[in-house]
């Protein structure tokens, strides 16, 4: 099934210990540092388009510049990143596959494929421990080959698309302890905050509506 993707919005911080903090904001696509391959364009309102109604589609965007994650000691700085994307099916009540946040070491994903590889992998490579990716999957598609534990969930996959955790989409809302569930494909506005703490080695993952306020507690932490 066919669908498009969009981010609105990016905010991206690194957080070294013994060199300057790196960051960048986009509010808006139009000078941003972006190296795009595949279906990926900037739209003329601004946009970030990662696909559109294309079958079988996919589009990547990469900061340009190298950042270095590590210090001298192998040991990862903390980082955080936010972002708010929309995905609109071609047909309300089906969604295409998912879209992912990627750490990599080279800028593109050669040979990944499109669909239940989300564009991060392929049959041959899908797992080894040389890939050195990392990747936060917002996923609409159950793949039992990949241990999907459902058709609307949250991952986080290292290297592979078996995710060492995964959760339903969703958020707690501040003040209300009920998990509230959160259609990835409903064509509106959500933000995703992904927070790395390098001294706990920590990273955690929260969902919410664009307008709502980030979420307290957040659905999917790993330790």
């Amino acid at each position: 099934m066919a669908f498009k993707i969009a981010l609105l919005m990016m905010y991206f911080l690194v957080c070294p210990v013994t060199s300057e903090d790196l960051g960048f904001k986009y509010n808006g696509f139009w000078l941003a540092n972006m190296n795009l391959d595949g279906l990926a364009v900037i739209t003329s309102g601004g946009l970030l388009k990662l696909t559109d109604t294309t079958t079988q589609g996919q589009g990547h965007a990469f900061y340009s510049s190298p950042i270095n994650f590590k210090n001298s000691n192998g040991s990862a700085y903390s980082f955080s990143t936010s972002f708010v994307f929309a995905r609109e099916s071609k047909y309300r009540e089906l969604s295409g596959e998912g879209m992912a946040f990627v750490i990599a070491p080279t800028r593109g994903l050669q040979g990944a494929l499109p669909n239940g590889f989300l564009g991060l992998f392929n049959e041959t490579n899908n797992g080894n421990s040389s890939n050195h990716v990392f990747a936060v999957e917002l996923d609409t598609i159950k793949n039992s080959e990949f241990g999907d534990i459902n058709f609307n969930h949250v991952g986080i996959d290292i290297n592979g698309l078996e995710s060492k955790v995964s959760k339903p989409a969703g958020y707690y809302a501040n003040g209300n302890s009920a998990f509230r569930d959160l259609t990835l494909f409903w064509g509106k506005p959500i933000q995703v905050w992904v927070e790395y703490d390098g001294l706990a080695k920590k990273i955690s993952v929260t969902l919410a509506p664009l307008k709502a306020n980030k979420p307290n507690t957040p659905p999917l932490p790993l330790i």
